[in-house]
């Protein structure tokens, strides 16, 4: 069975926010497995929760910018066989590339100690 594309951005929106809920309320203690790990992060406790606070706050407006394109988008979309149901799913997630660059940017700014 072959998946919608709007159902997968959907998808992909719901887990965007499901995962950034934890680094918003910063309930999510140092480790190298969970989290935005930039080098930044390790440095201490602080800068931690700093910057998963920031990036999960980044990641949830990802993952509701991508819940509402798939539902607003899902009558434009084309079929999950067309040649341009890739490039349907791909380009929003290319808004993703800046979340990265202000989380990085973001992560500079913070003191390392």
């Amino acid at each position: 069975m072959i998946i919608p594309i709007p159902y997968v951005q959907c998808g992909i929106g719901v887990l965007a926010i499901l995962l950034s809920l934890p680094l918003v309320l910063r309930i999510i203690p140092m480790n190298r497995r969970y989290g935005i790990r930039v080098r930044e992060a390790f440095a201490s406790q602080r800068n931690w929760y700093e910057i998963n606070a920031y990036g999960g706050k980044l990641l949830l407006a990802f993952g509701v910018f991508m819940l509402a394109f798939g539902y607003l988008g899902r009558d434009y979309a084309p079929p999950p066989n067309s040649a341009w149901a890739p490039v349907f799913l791909v380009i929003p997630l290319l808004s993703l590339a800046p979340v990265f660059a202000r989380i990085k940017a973001f992560a500079r700014q913070l003191p390392e100690h």
